[in-house]
């Protein structure tokens, strides 16, 4: 677990020291802060449906953003062969950097809470359903981050990491909106493999287990391609 923790603090300062995360940070509160103000101000609607609605598709552009360089910048610079030598099994680099991926996205969420705040002041919002939104939020997030990683660890170059995750990403976006016009039987076969439908689900109130369990097992399914894509590395 110490490993984990000293890889986790390690990719942190990196992500919080360098200009790109920085940028990437900005950029995704920015564009957070248009969609709620769109709602609140031109639309005129004090809650917080659009906001959650719209955050599926700025995952889809953020997270590749955040987790392509996680190991694309290692096996490209050759620090990678280096970290295959230390005592650190290939679980151990991918739960550190998943970690600090998901602390990442935490932080920057963590900031999004002036929006509610900000609607009390206005009126009197629907906890529950923003609370129903966070979590789901988060379950997405956790998921699109374990995809990205996986994307990071398929190449030695960041913007090749970028372009598959995304491409993974709005492919999943893309079924999920075409099965609606597909026959009944097609489309329970989609909500039970695509993350969308849960997340959607949740969005209207409906938190149930299920929807939590497939997000556990999409993230911890990605994780372990991912281990296992290292390790196949080790041995090359």
């Amino acid at each position: 677990m110490r490993q984990v923790l000293v890889l986790c603090g390690k990719e942190l300062r990196v992500a919080f020291d360098t200009a790109q995360g920085a940028v990437v940070a900005v950029a995704f509160l920015l564009a957070c802060g248009f969609f709620f103000g769109n709602n609140l101000f031109l639309m005129g609607q004090a809650e917080m449906r659009g906001f959650f609605a719209v955050m599926p598709l700025l995952l889809m552009f953020f997270i590749p953003a955040m987790a392509m360089r996680l190991f694309a910048d290692e096996l490209h610079s050759g620090t990678f062969e280096l970290l295959a030598t230390m005592p650190v099994s290939s679980m151990q680099l991918v739960l550190g950097k998943y970690l600090a991926l998901l602390l990442q996205l935490l932080i920057l969420f963590s900031l999004t809470l002036l929006y509610p705040w900000s609607l009390s002041l206005l009126g009197d919002p629907d906890g529950g359903r923003i609370a129903a939104g966070y979590l789901a939020l988060l379950l997405l997030s956790s998921g699109y981050a374990a995809v990205c990683l996986y994307a990071s660890s398929l190449t030695r170059h960041a913007m090749v990491a970028y372009i598959i995750g995304f491409a993974l990403l709005f492919a999943a976006y893309l079924l999920s909106q075409a099965a609606m016009t597909m026959p009944p039987a097609v489309q329970d076969w989609l909500r039970m493999v695509l993350p969308l439908p849960g997340y959607r689900a949740m969005l209207r109130g409906v938190i149930g287990l299920e929807n939590g369990a497939y997000f556990l097992c999409m993230t911890l399914f990605f994780l372990a391609l991912t281990g296992f894509q290292l390790e196949r590395r080790r041995w090359q």
